[in-house]
Order: C-alpha cells, then sequence, then structure tokens
C-alpha cells in the first residue's frame, strides 16, 4: 500500500474539486477561467467604446495571470471603468458579489492609430518628390505632429524644403507644392465660371498657403492659395 500513498492525495482534491463544480453548475453559478474574463473585457471595452473592426483605435488589454484561477459568479461580472481617467490608459474593475464577493483589474491601453506617408529612402533638400520614395504606414496619433499626409498623390511632384531620412514622416511643413520660380496654373472661379491661366510663383508655398503669383500674360501680380503641386487659385 505505501506505493499508493501519493495517488489517494491527488486523487482527493480531483473528487474535490469536481464535487465543488457540479454543485455550482446545480445551484446555476457561472464558471469563468482567466482567459474567458480577459476576452469579456475586451468585448465590453469595444462595445463601451464603440469599437469597430475597421475602426482606427486599437486596444491593448494586459492579460489576467492565469494563476488566480477560475471565478465563479451567479450572473455575468460586472464591468467598470473611470470616466475622468486618462483616455489612453486606465484600469478596468470587473466584480462580483454572487455567490462570495471578488474583484479584478486589468490595465488598459486604447491607441489612436492612423495611416500616414513616410519617406521609404533617405532624400537631399531640394529632391522632387516621386510616387517610389513614399509609403503608408500606421502609426500612433499621439506620436504625430504636424500638417500630415495621408495620401502619397497629394505630394508627388512637390520638392523637400530639407533632407528626410528613411522612414521619416512626411508633413506639409517638409515641402513646397508650389516653389519659387516655378510655373503655375493659376484657376480662377468666379460666379460659376472657371478659367485658368500660367504664372509664375514669387513665393515657395504648401498646401493651403497664400502665395503671391504672377500672371504670364498680364504681368500682373495676384494674391493666390496653393491647392494642388504646381496649382493655385485666385483669392477674390
Amino acid at each position: 500500500m505505501i506505493k499508493y500513498d501519493k495517488f489517494y492525495p491527488a486523487l482527493f482534491i480531483l473528487l474535490f474539486f469536481i464535487s465543488n463544480l457540479t454543485l455550482a453548475n446545480q445551484a446555476g453559478l457561472h464558471q469563468y477561467s482567466p482567459e474567458q474574463l480577459t476576452e469579456m473585457t475586451e468585448q465590453w471595452l469595444k462595445s463601451e467604446l464603440d469599437i469597430t473592426p475597421d475602426s482606427s483605435i486599437e486596444l491593448d488589454v494586459t492579460p489576467l495571470d492565469s494563476r488566480i484561477g477560475d471565478k465563479i459568479c451567479t450572473d455575468k461580472p460586472v464591468f467598470n471603468r473611470p470616466y475622468n481617467s486618462n483616455g489612453r490608459q486606465f484600469t478596468v474593475n470587473i466584480s462580483c458579489s454572487q455567490p462570495g464577493s471578488w474583484q479584478l483589474y486589468l490595465p488598459v491601453k486604447v491607441t489612436e492609430v492612423i495611416a500616414v506617408v513616410t519617406i521609404r529612402q533617405n532624400i537631399a533638400t531640394g529632391t522632387v518628390i516621386t510616387a517610389d520614395m513614399l509609403q503608408i504606414e500606421d502609426k500612433a496619433r499621439r506620436f504625430v505632429r504636424g500638417n500630415l499626409v495621408s495620401d502619397p498623390r497629394q505630394i508627388v511632384g512637390a520638392r523637400s524644403k530639407r533632407s528626410l531620412n528613411n522612414g521619416q514622416l512626411v508633413t506639409m511643413q517638409d515641402l513646397c507644392l508650389v516653389c519659387r520660380g516655378d510655373v503655375v496654373t493659376i484657376l480662377i472661379d468666379n460666379s460659376g465660371l472657371s478659367v485658368s491661366a500660367s504664372g509664375i510663383a514669387e513665393q515657395d508655398g504648401t498646401l493651403g498657403d497664400t502665395i503671391t503669383v504672377q500672371n504670364q500674360q498680364s504681368g500682373r501680380k495676384i494674391q493666390t492659395e496653393v491647392v494642388a503641386v504646381n496649382q493655385v487659385r485666385v483669392k477674390f
């Protein structure tokens, strides 16, 4: 019988666990593993924050430690988050009061991700931007500054105002869509009538900037707004 000394305690523990689980099921209780509670927290947050599959929001829920074991609850656990906390980082509280009170806490990080244009090679000041120099990458919104470029087509043909490194985020401030001395198309929209003319830019400008352009036909200098690469619109 000596060889069974280690067997019987283990068998007793197993039978005790099965007995408790059976009683819990008979009493209408629900058992949740740490993995299930972590998944339920993530699903609750997606609903709470209205995060859809095509959303720009990413959730990073710290998984519960598996060593805490399964938790028993009469119904579904209750989830809460502080509404006056840092919107990017907070702790979700999971609680249950029946049949025995328990609480758990999960740290969560919320990141807004946006698609931005970056440079895929080192380029020097004054380089004309071509499509093969650009790529689109996802970046955390909190690390992004400046007037962003989300569509590479906006800046193909523009010229760099400073040197840019491989992987660097591109902003409109890094470029002149119209550079001094460039021949540009002047768009004129007035009372539903649209015409165009050519002119010479007297200043550098990026999207939305106001620059002076000299009309090549009349020689008149006019104030215009930069609307695209080598395109300006007359400001009335």
